[in-house]
């Protein structure tokens, strides 16, 4: 591990943006068209989670370097407040124009540097994005390559890494002990509402 306290994301990492979201006009021979599992922006889910995919047809094959791989790293491209760490590969599927895949080096461990753009990343790259008076705002693959990533001792980042990626576990424990204790609080009072006049 290098001795400098800062790399730039841009030295340890492969950004990649997606492909346009645009669906292609089919052809005439409907058989010539490949199909893919496509990723986009609503498919990400708070919790490292993904929601379904869904599905895009093109003319020509996509480059392996676009299907997403496992320790892949997915950011929106517009209104960015998420980092998605996919766990494992996800043959034949590929990504929106709209997301950005960052692919580590092996000496960085990817839910660190996930922890990082989600946690304390976004904000310094909000004070580099451009649209800013505009609802929608955007980054860059300039401002992405530009960050500057603490590089700690590679114990030190698996830790961290780990403890993000139980955060997130325990806040979807608590989202779901939250919904079920509302959805059996409604039943009561729909129990005790039914049977007005009656004692509990």
């Amino acid at each position: 591990m290098t001795a400098r306290k800062n790399v730039k994301l841009g030295e340890i990492a492969i950004i990649l943006n997606g492909l346009p979201d645009a669906k292609q006009h089919e052809l005439v021979y409907k058989a010539s068209l490949i199909t893919y599992n496509f990723i986009q922006p609503n498919h990400l889910g708070f919790f490292n989670d993904m929601h379904i995919t869904a599905e895009i047809k093109r003319q020509t094959p996509v480059d392996d370097s676009y299907f997403i791989r496992e320790n892949d790293i997915l950011l929106k491209r517009l209104n960015p407040d998420i980092a998605t760490l996919i766990s494992k590969d996800m043959p034949d599927t590929t990504f929106s124009s709209n997301l950005f895949v960052i692919r580590l080096f092996e000496e960085y461990h990817p839910a660190y540097i996930a922890c990082l753009l989600e946690n304390q990343g976004m904000a310094w790259l909000n004070s580099n994005i451009t649209g800013a008076v505009a609802a929608i705002k955007s980054i860059s693959t300039k401002a992405l390559k530009a960050l500057d990533i603490p590089a700690i001792e590679y114990g030190k980042q698996k830790a961290i890494g780990r403890m993000w990626l139980l955060h997130k576990k325990r806040i979807q424990l608590l989202n779901s002990l939250a919904v079920e204790d509302q959805r059996l609080m409604a039943a009561v009072i729909k129990s005790v509402t039914a049977n007005t006049g009656e004692e509990l």
